[in-house]
């Protein structure tokens, strides 16, 4: 095998998240919240549309979805997954809750050299509530059992509180959601036999929609 071959194959997860007993065998599993000054489904848009994560300060990162549909069941790819830096981090992450501006959870299924070095078990639950006047909440629920080079991390919940709170919630993503706030507005998804959502993103521009 190829360094190149090496460096992009996918290893199952030691524990691969597929349901929510995740969150009662990980080995360190917190909770964050914070209220955002925009509609429930700017949030939503910014966590869940193709643009997801791409605000992260590392070169590459974001999500790709093998299709344009959503739903219980899908994978996608997430990290560093675009150009050259694919060989960093990626890894696939499996959603088995999937209720648009409601919830969504997944769990990682496999991932790439760096994923399987660090972590056994990883996945996140997030629950969006709209709390009238344009006003949303988050609560975000995270799951992860690291390696043993990394299992000492587990005493420091409040470390990752933090970094999840001021990375995942901060400013970057603040102006993610300013940004879809002001430029789309709320659009049902339809649904097929599946129960999957079809791919119509609430990206219609607010000016379009105003004519």
């Amino acid at each position: 095998m190829s360094i190149t071959s090496f460096l992009h194959t996918q290893h199952p997860a030691s524990q691969p998240a597929v349901d929510d007993t995740l969150f009662d065998t990980a080995a360190l599993v917190f909770t964050i919240e914070k209220t955002f000054d925009a509609p429930v489904h700017a949030v939503w848009t910014a966590i869940d549309d193709e643009h997801a994560w791409k605000w992260l300060p590392f070169p590459g990162t974001g999500v790709k979805y093998d299709s344009a549909a959503r739903g219980a069941g899908i994978v996608r790819e997430m990290g560093s997954v675009f150009g050259p830096f694919r060989v960093l981090w990626v890894e696939k992450e499996k959603f088995w809750r999937y209720e648009p501006n409601q919830r969504i959870t997944f769990g990682v299924v496999s991932g790439n050299w760096m994923q399987y070095l660090l972590v056994r078990q990883y996945g996140e639950d997030k629950f969006f509530t709209d709390l009238g006047d344009g006003r949303t909440k988050v609560v975000w629920k995270v799951a992860v059992t690291p390696r043993l080079l990394l299992r000492f991390s587990t005493w420091f919940p409040p470390v990752w509180r933090a970094a999840y709170l001021i990375g995942g919630l901060g400013p970057l993503f603040n102006r993610r959601v300013a940004e879809v706030a002001r430029t789309t507005r709320p659009q049902p998804r339809s649904m097929d036999t599946n129960g999957i959502a079809s791919a119509e993103p609430s990206n219609h521009r607010a000016e379009e929609g105003a004519k």
